[in-house]
C-alpha cells in the first residue's frame, strides 16, 4: 500500500508518454495525454487528502509527545505541571504546527488546480 502512489504515477506517466509519442500519428491522442495527466493529478489530490486524515493525525500525536518532552525539559517542569496546563500547551503546539498544516493543504489545492488546468486543456484544445 505504501508503494501504490509511485506505481500509479509510473504507469500513468509511461502511458502519457506513449500517447504523446503517438500524437504524431493522430492528433486525437492529445486528449488521452491530457486525460491521463488529469487522472494523475486527481489521484494525487485524493491520495494526499487520505494521507492527511489518516497518517498525518498520527504524526501530530507523535509530534505532540515530542513537544511535551521538549517543553518539560527546556522549562524544567514536572509532568504534572504540564498535564495541569495541557490546554495552554496544546494551543502553543497548534500555533507551531499551523505552518505545516497549511503547507500540506496548499499542496492538495495545487494538485486540484493542476487537475483543473488539464481539464481546461481538454475543453479548449
Amino acid at each position: 500500500m505504501k508503494n501504490l502512489p509511485y506505481i500509479v504515477t509510473a504507469i500513468l506517466i509511461v502511458l502519457a508518454g506513449i500517447f504523446a509519442l503517438l500524437n504524431r500519428v493522430w492528433a486525437g491522442f492529445v486528449y488521452f495525454v491530457l486525460s491521463l495527466l488529469l487522472l494523475l493529478s486527481l489521484f494525487w489530490g485524493v491520495w494526499l487528502i487520505w494521507q492527511f486524515f489518516t497518517t498525518f493525525k498520527k504524526e501530530l500525536a507523535e509530534e505532540f509527545e515530542l513537544f511535551r518532552a521538549d517543553t518539560i525539559n527546556s522549562k524544567q517542569l514536572s509532568a504534572q505541571d504540564f498535564d495541569a496546563n495541557v490546554a495552554t500547551y496544546k494551543k502553543q503546539f497548534n500555533k507551531k504546527m499551523l505552518k505545516t498544516k497549511l503547507a500540506k493543504w496548499g499542496i492538495i489545492v495545487f494538485c486540484f488546480a493542476v487537475a483543473v488546468a488539464f481539464l481546461m486543456g481538454i475543453i479548449f484544445y
